[in-house]
């Protein structure tokens, strides 16, 4: 049985997704979401069932992970639950929009992975392709174009719409640093990812180099005016492993153009980042915070969230409240992992329940690292179930990333999305509501795209007529 309009249920879901990523953290759109989520996976099924045959692989083995995540989230709702009423809240609300996404996620993955897989035109590709990276690109987008109209109704005190501003809490249009880190970095990775893969394989497409950079960059402007600390630092990383592993790569070749792109890139990100470091002291005073944080036990201000005030450090200064809180509390959360290794049950703020149960007058809430506050809440085995699938799925995919065409492009962005969004999550707050239902999807889209290849012949239906 072959695809009704193939190509059109292949482009549909793309669409969908790129919609969905660009208003997943949008104030307000929570009933577009729910029907672009819902219109995508009942595409999506249609596209599993007609190539079922591809989950009896033994690729499909992260997917059946995340199948077993969610059997163990259910058990301990059960069986463990400390809370059962808020975890059945959690149940019913996260979790189920996890459910929501699980059919779309897969679906476009396998859609994805016949693109990599077949000999298209390639104008059919490059719509796919460039409908997928604008998807990505658009929360930067959003952000930057509210920085601008921003910026212009205070010069010019223009009154307008609030959903065109960028503002501040208590409007109910205000979107948390966190969000942006979350929803913008992986643009950056996939970005500077293409340009490096462009230089390896000598790709004349100097205009398509030029736009990756340019997404580097402008992503890296959203951190930098967002004065986000999370973001500036993990962009560093990025790229700078990127280029590491491309320079050492013996397929990198030295062109003029790319070098002369690559010291324009390391000017501006210079820039910028020189100007971050002179607004946040609190990169000078890391040592000094450090040593402050130590102390947890006898200096005990970092359970009070500053009601109490804070401490000094070794130079005299207040200590930087980001520096000491965050390093405090990822002690203090470790303890408790220590303590209860199965998770309290709560994947938002177990942190905080958790810590009000032993210091009862303490005003915590998260630990402000996502995979301490997601190990408290679903225990060492959850977590282990979420890294192991992603791990599986990235290593499939990088055995089968190529030097060149459709295949490592698609591939290779899937293993800098997907990988850029662990990273981010040692130290950024974003275990909870939306952004577990988009790490879930992340997760089973790349192990879906890595599913396998249609001739190596185990299975005669393994990838069935999406072309």
């Amino acid at each position: 049985m072959s695809l009704i309009a193939p190509s059109g249920v292949r482009i549909a879901l793309v669409i969908l997704f790129s919609l969905l990523w660009a208003i997943w953290i949008q104030p307000h759109t929570i009933f577009l979401r729910h029907a672009v989520l819902i219109s995508g996976s009942l595409l999506g099924l249609y596209v599993i069932l007609q190539n079922r045959a591809l989950l009896w692989r033994k690729t499909a083995i992260p997917i059946y992970l995340i199948f077993l995540l969610l059997a163990w989230v259910g058990f301990h709702l059960l069986f463990l639950s400390n809370n059962f009423s808020l975890q059945l809240e959690e149940f019913s609300t996260i979790w189920k929009r996890v459910l929501m996404g699980l059919p779309f996620a897969i679906g476009l993955g396998i859609a994805i992975h016949s693109i990599s897989n077949t000999k298209l035109a390639s104008n059919k590709t490059d719509v796919c392709w460039w409908v997928f990276f604008c998807g990505l690109c658009a929360p930067s987008a959003i952000y930057l174009l509210r920085y601008i109209l921003t910026v212009l109704a205070q010069r010019y005190q223009l009154n307008l719409p609030e959903p065109l501003l960028n503002l501040a809490a208590p409007s109910t249009w205000y979107v948390p640093k966190i969000a942006w880190v979350f929803f913008c970095l992986p643009a950056l990775a996939v970005a500077w990812a293409q340009f490096l893969q462009a230089q390896r394989v000598d790709i004349k497409a100097g205009g398509h180099s030029i736009l990756y950079l340019s997404v580097v960059v402008l992503v890296s402007a959203v951190f930098y005016l967002e004065n986000i600390k999370n973001g500036m630092i993990y962009s560093v990383i990025l790229i700078g492993f990127g280029l590491a592993n491309s320079l050492l790569s013996k397929r990198f070749r030295w062109t003029r153009k790319g070098i002369g792109l690559l010291l324009i890139l390391a000017i501006v990100i210079g820039i910028l980042g020189s100007r971050h470091l002179q607004a946040n002291r609190s990169w000078n005073t890391f040592m000094a915070d450090t040593k402050v944080a130590e102390q947890m036990e006898k200096i005990d201000l970092w359970k009070f969230a500053g009601q109490k005030g804070y401490p000094k450090n070794a130079l005299g200064d207040t200590v930087s409240i980001t520096n000491y809180e965050r390093m405090t509390w990822a002690q203090a959360a470790l303890k408790m992992i220590k303590e209860q290794p199965l998770g309290y049950g709560l994947v938002w703020k177990s942190f905080g329940v958790m810590a009000k149960e032993r210091w009862p007058d303490s005003v915590l809430t998260q630990s402000h690292s996502a995979w301490l506050d997601l190990t408290l809440g679903i225990g060492i085995p959850g977590v282990g179930l979420i890294l192991l699938a992603s791990f599986m799925a990235m290593y499939r995919l990088n055995k089968r990333v190529t030097n060149e065409g459709l295949q490592s492009r698609w591939q290779s962005s899937a293993i800098w999305w997907i990988g850029s969004i662990l990273l981010l999550m040692f130290t950024t707050e974003v275990s909870q509501k939306t952004y577990i239902d988009a790490l879930i999807f992340v997760i089973l889209y790349v192990a879906s795209t890595g599913l396998g290849d249609p001739n190596e012949g185990s299975k005669p239906h393994a990838f069935k007529n999406l072309n």
